[in-house]
């Protein structure tokens, strides 16, 4: 009800306000008049229009109630009119339908839905030699294999072979396909390097041999050759190493040599290759288990423990740790 009467009131001095103006008064006396009941107007509807508000346009009433004031004393009539139908319409004709800020999908197919951990293969060395031993299923077993891809070389090299003694001719198969393209990918490396080496106008050879030295480690090392052919490629290896130890002085060239040397059982050899790494600036953290293991083969266990010793100033490889902690 006293909305109601303080509406009537400001609609009545805006109309007195314009009665004035228009009135024979001077032009300054009526100018006054209209503004002072205009402006009274503007402020009895701001009354009326605050308590029609939403609750969070009421929070802060000093300005609100302004720019209520301003926004209808802007516009002599209208404003106030304008602004008073406006709120009105918003509050008893809200819009009926509101857009939708997200839209509604179907279910997708995919495998959204808890899954059967006792399905899953565990992609580890122990998890993977377990399945490919104990796992009844030979898709398990041949999911294994195809999961060797995630581990190191060596490793994997390791568990294909043992693949080759599987009872099913399936696992048997893929695993010999596995270690066949791995051996493939090295020979046909060193078959390139070779061919580049034979080439007369080939660029930096001491490059190329040192490569092709490298390739005929790995296939060793990771255990592609087995038998004579790995003593070969252990033999071609240490050849081409000599030779580039002899001309140029490179600790990782010495290294090399000093692997391939305690690989072929050259336990001498193998240390004072080793030896010659540390004098040409070779890191001792890379060093020192290679010369541990010279001195575990010949029986030095003192020596184990002080070149383990030694190593714990660095940071040595996780298997590593436990070779010392074993020792130490």
């Amino acid at each position: 009800m006293t909305g109601t009467w303080l509406s009537f009131l400001a609609v009545s001095l805006e109309a007195g306000g314009i009665a004035a103006l228009m009135s024979g008064l001077p032009p300054a006396m009526s100018l006054a008049s209209y503004l002072a009941a205009h402006a009274l107007a503007c402020a009895l509807l701001t009354l009326v229009l605050l308590p029609l508000l939403p609750p969070r346009y009421r929070g802060n009433t000093l300005r609100t109630s302004l720019f209520l004031f301003t926004l209808q004393f802007a516009i002599p009539f209208l404003g106030s009119l304008g602004v008073f139908t406006g709120v009105l319409l918003a509050l008893y004709l809200p819009r009926t339908t509101r857009e939708i800020p997200w839209q509604e999908v179907d279910i997708p197919e995919l495998p959204f839905q808890p899954v059967d951990m006792s399905q899953q293969i565990i992609y580890s060395e122990g998890g993977l030699r377990q399945v490919l031993r104990e796992a009844g299923s030979i898709d398990k077993r041949l999911k294994a294999l195809l999961a060797t891809r995630q581990m190191a070389e060596r490793d994997a090299v390791e568990l294909l072979r043992e693949a080759l003694k599987d009872p099913a001719d399936d696992v048997r198969l893929l695993a010999y396909s596995m270690l066949e393209q791995k051996e493939k990918a090295l020979a046909s490396q060193a078959r390139r390097l070779q061919l580049a080496l034979e080439d007369a106008n080939s660029d930096n050879p001491s490059r190329l041999r040192r490569r092709l030295a490298q390739v005929w480690w790995e296939m060793a090392y990771l255990g592609l050759a087995q038998g004579s052919l790995r003593s070969y490629y252990l033999e071609s290896a240490r050849r081409l190493l000599q030779d580039l130890t002899s001309t140029l002085a490179m600790h990782n060239d010495w290294r090399l040599l000093g692997r391939c040397e305690l690989a072929l059982g050259n336990v001498v050899a193998a240390r004072e290759a080793f030896e010659k790494a540390l004098e040409q600036g070779a890191p001792h953290e890379l060093i020192l288990p290679h010369q541990a293991e010279v001195a575990y083969i010949e029986r030095d266990y003192r020596r184990v423990r002080f070149c383990l010793a030694n190593l714990t100033r660095y940071r040595p490889q996780q298997n590593v740790r436990a070779v010392i902690e074993g020792w130490l």
